[in-house]
C-alpha cells in the first residue's frame, strides 16, 4: 500500500529498556526518520480493506521474519470481533504489525499501528497474501476511546507518523473519523462501501 512503501522507518533496534528511553545515545543506532505518507481518504481506506471491524486486540506475539525490506521483528495480534462492518472475517483474525519486541531485542516502527493488548478499536484490514495487515498503516486503525462525558468515540492512532495534506477538495479519513461517535463512524463507513457499490 502506498503508506508502506513510503516507509521511512523509525526502525530502532536495541535493547527493549532502550525502547522506554529512546534518547539515550549509548544504546544502539540513531532512530531513522519517521514514516512519511499521504493522508487518505474514507473511501480509499473502504477500497483498499477485505475487512473493516471493531474489536479487541487479545493475545500477541512477536518473532524475526524476512520481509520486503530484510529481516526484522513483526508482531502478530489476535483481534476478537466485536462488530463486523465490511467482509467476513469470523469472529477472530490475525493481524500483522511491523515491530514488537523478541527477548531482549525491542525494535519500533513509527507510523505502524499500535494494537495494545486489551485495546478496542476500528481496524481497516487488508490482505497481503496469507498475511492480514493493517490497511496504511496506523492510518487504518482508530481506537474506541470514551470521553469525559461518557460516550464512546474514535480517536487517531498514537504514532501515525508525518502525514502530508492531500491536494484537493478530498477530505481524509482522520478528518471524517477522529472525535466521530462510534456509531457514526461505522454509518460513515457504511456509506463510503454504498456508494463504491454504485459505482
Amino acid at each position: 500500500m502506498r503508506a508502506r512503501a513510503a516507509l521511512l522507518a523509525l526502525a530502532f533496534v536495541a535493547p527493549a529498556a532502550a525502547i522506554v528511553s529512546p534518547q539515550t545515545s549509548s544504546l544502539g543506532p540513531p532512530p531513522a526518520e519517521a514514516a512519511v505518507s499521504l493522508l487518505v481518504t474514507l473511501d480509499e481506506l473502504v477500497l483498499n480493506s477485505a475487512y473493516v471491524v471493531v474489536g479487541t486486540a487479545a493475545e500477541h506475539h512477536s518473532a524475526w521474519e524476512e520481509t520486503s525490506s530484510g529481516r526484522r521483528i513483526v508482531t502478530y495480534t489476535r483481534i476478537d470481533v466485536e462488530r463486523t462492518i465490511a467482509g467476513d472475517p469470523g469472529s477472530s483474525i490475525w493481524v500483522r504489525t511491523l515491530g514488537g519486541t523478541v527477548e531482549n531485542i525491542g525494535q519500533y516502527v513509527s507510523g505502524e499501528a499500535q494494537l495494545t493488548p486489551g485495546s478496542r478499536s476500528m481496524l481497516f484490514l487488508h490482505k497481503e497474501g496469507p498475511l492480514v495487515v493493517v490497511s496504511e498503516m496506523a492510518q487504518g486503525h482508530f481506537p474506541v476511546v470514551t470521553d469525559d462525558k461518557g460516550v464512546t468515540r474514535l480517536g487517531p492512532s498514537p504514532d501515525a507518523g508525518s502525514l502530508l495534506p492531500r491536494r484537493g477538495p478530498s477530505i481524509s479519513a482522520r478528518e471524517v473519523l477522529v472525535g466521530a461517535t462510534l456509531e457514526r463512524g461505522i454509518g460513515a463507513v457504511q456509506e463510503a462501501r454504498r456508494s463504491h457499490e454504485k459505482r
